[in-house]
């Protein structure tokens, strides 16, 4: 993925040029900066992922990135995980009364910052404090090479405070997902090597709580991504997008703390 931001022709050399990835088949997973391989080459024993099996993450690629790939916030490549909120989030908030109250989100970013303006307002009977924002919001890139596969998301809970009485479990998030077959984004352009013709969702999964144990699976790409050799491996991509949340959630509803992972596995079709 720094390929893409560099113009580097590694990734060209990889896709194109590579063995394993050109007979074998294999995914690419990536934020615009650093990438991921999952192969369906075996290097322990020269075998071959079977139909259905996990494909294996390669650590070995001399064409990988400098880091793990991390979500970025939708149309950036502003890391939204590892850098920013990673262990605490806050959201702006509303006050709705008398008075009236606005919250103005300075940096646009959906989260509280230090810099946010609330404007003053009145209590009274009829008060209300609400969330103006429970949704985050992000997204990673994805290219493909001879095969298509299957995407499992699996989601586990890991801490979750006993005030926060609404939220003690995961089917209280919702999620959703798709994709973006082609944009720019922060003057990275992607797509224009892409095609998500045999893109499909699977299954019927609109919360977190669903994606427990072993997870699910939730998207199938039945042919691969990427369709002409290009210098450029973001135009070689196409930008899963997925969203998650509380719904209608007020502060009368309870207070705490609520700590959760989501991860993408991928699977040969």
């Amino acid at each position: 993925m720094s390929v893409a931001g560099t113009g580097s022709s590694a990734a060209q050399s990889f896709l194109d040029s590579d063995f394993f990835c050109r007979v074998k088949g294999c995914v690419i997973v990536h934020d615009g900066f650093t990438f991921d391989v999952y192969d369906a080459h075996i290097f322990a024993n020269n075998g071959t992922v079977p139909p259905g099996g996990q494909l294996i993450p390669w650590t070995g690629n001399p064409f990988q990135g400098s880091g793990d790939v991390n979500p970025v916030f939708t149309g950036t490549r502003t890391e939204g995980f590892h850098i920013l909120h990673d262990d605490d989030q806050g959201v702006p908030f509303t006050i709705s009364s008398s008075g009236g109250s606005t919250l103005t989100d300075s940096s646009g970013d959906g989260v509280l910052d230090i810099n946010d303006v609330l404007s003053p307002f009145t209590l009274n009977g009829g008060t209300s404090v609400g969330l103006v924002e429970t949704a985050i919001q992000r997204s990673f890139y994805l290219s493909s090479r001879t095969i298509g596969f299957r995407i499992r998301s699996r989601a586990a809970l890991r801490n979750s405070a006993s005030s926060f009485n609404t939220a003690s479990n995961l089917s209280r998030v919702f999620f959703d997902y798709g994709i973006t077959a082609s944009g720019n984004d922060d003057g990275m352009s992607f797509g224009r090597s892409s095609r998500v013709a045999g893109f499909r969702r699977l299954g019927n999964i609109d919360d977190l709580g669903a994606l427990q144990g072993g997870g699910e699976f939730i998207a199938q790409f039945a042919r691969a991504i990427r369709t002409r050799n290009d210098p450029s491996q973001a135009e070689q991509s196409i930008r899963f997008d997925y969203v998650y949340g509380f719904e209608n959630y007020d502060l009368s509803l309870g207070a705490g703390d609520l700590q959760y992972e989501i991860e993408f596995d991928f699977f040969r079709n």
